[in-house]
């Protein structure tokens, strides 16, 4: 599982922080990328529960193998689309082809010891980022040089590595849960009977779902352009900015993870802190050139609380949710961070279009200090 996240990882790394900048080549506004962007994620929130259910009736690793082959296929159709409407439509395809989320989830939690979850996340997270620490240098020298054929060319790449990857896994993956029912209405009935448990999952999906995206809207939905088109940075800058934050989380990780086995309050909201403190440090060079170097400082600090605090909320997660349930209550969760995503993408192209991008991330900056404050209520 690790080596194939590994691999997936050497090819988003390379096109996904240009994305909006290939959106952009190929004709779309601002407003047009933030609504392609919220179409994706709600074709994946449909699908989202199914892959959840699925991983409770099938079991971990058929969904994650239909899944992987579906994406594969997607990857060659982002290299040939003329168009941001065609480059659209498989957004909404790749998406969808990602109801397998569950099955990942379910089969680490499944696979990691009770004793020593955050570390097994945070080692996980740091061997899967790797990757980021080259390919997004990679894939700014592949758009500056060649310019839209350059992101072609790394989708290219990304489709025979995911179709590598879907072999791998068919090979690699051992099954970690049967069902004991293979009835689809029991399956989606029988919840009723954990609404202790899910009460308690919920609050920190609130967190996950509707606080933290909404502080990281902006930066994710625009950060290529705002870097680009309005700091005057080249692509090659900000594929540096991302690779630092990607090794300044990898090494944070490993030290984290070599002195600490289990989630902790303090560090937990430290890490929260820092996201939200990115977003201002991304502001502020808006009006100030001089301080472009603040922008790869956010990465590095929205890296390291973003790697945090998603570790140590699988961790809590996997000491809360019973074996049999967490197929269907990771789709619940995917299916809410992904419709909070399309929520957060949306009010992030009308904010960036009409308020501009320095009030923007000070809205972003505000609501990552409230994000901070309802997960110090909830832990």
């Amino acid at each position: 599982m690790a080596v194939s996240w590994f691999l997936f990882a050497l090819s988003s790394a390379m096109v996904m922080p240009f994305f909006s900048l290939y959106a952009r080549n190929l004709g779309a506004s601002d407003i047009e990328i933030s609504i392609m962007r919220s179409l994706g994620f709600i074709a994946l929130a449909i699908f989202l529960p199914v892959g959840g259910i699925l991983t409770d009736l099938w079991g971990r690793v058929r969904p994650i193998v239909m899944g992987t082959f579906m994406v594969a296929v997607v990857q060659f159709f982002y290299a040939v689309v003329p168009d941001w409407r065609y480059l659209t439509a498989v957004v909404v395809v790749d998406n969808a082809s990602h109801f397998y989320q569950p099955a990942l989830t379910a089969i680490l939690m499944d696979s990691m010891p009770r004793d020593k979850t955050m570390k097994g996340f945070m080692i996980l997270n740091a061997f899967s980022s790797l990757p980021w620490l080259f390919m997004p240098v990679v894939g700014g020298v592949l758009y500056d040089i060649y310019g839209t054929l350059g992101i072609r060319i790394g989708f290219l790449i990304s489709g025979v590595i995911s179709i590598v990857v879907a072999f791998l896994r068919i090979k690699a993956l051992r099954e970690t849960y049967s069902s004991h029912s293979k009835d689809l209405s029991g399956i989606v009935l029988e919840l009723a009977g954990y609404r202790p448990v899910l009460n308690k999952a919920v609050k920190f999906y609130v967190y996950t779902a509707i606080f933290n995206q909404l502080t990281v809207g902006v930066i994710n939905t625009f950060g290529a352009i705002y870097a680009v088109n309005r700091l005057g940075m080249n692509a090659f800058d900000w594929g540096v900015a991302t690779t630092l934050g990607s090794a300044s989380s990898i090494l944070a990780s490993l030290i984290l993870s070599a002195k600490m086995s289990l989630h902790d309050k303090k560090t937990m909201l430290a890490s929260s802190s820092l996201i939200a403190l990115a977003q201002l440090f991304y502001a502020i060079p808006y009006f100030n050139r001089a301080a472009i170097p603040l922008v790869y400082l956010a990465t590095i600090i929205s890296s390291i609380g973003g790697a945090i605090v998603g570790s140590s909320i699988s961790s809590i997660l996997t000491h809360v949710l019973p074996t049999e349930l967490r197929g269907r209550a990771t789709g619940i969760q995917r299916t809410l961070e992904t419709l909070g995503s399309a929520l957060a993408s949306y009010v992030a192209g009308l904010m960036y279009a009409y308020i501009g991008p320095f009030i923007s991330f000070i809205v972003s900056f505000t609501m990552g200090v409230v994000s901070t404050i309802y997960l110090a209520y909830i832990i």
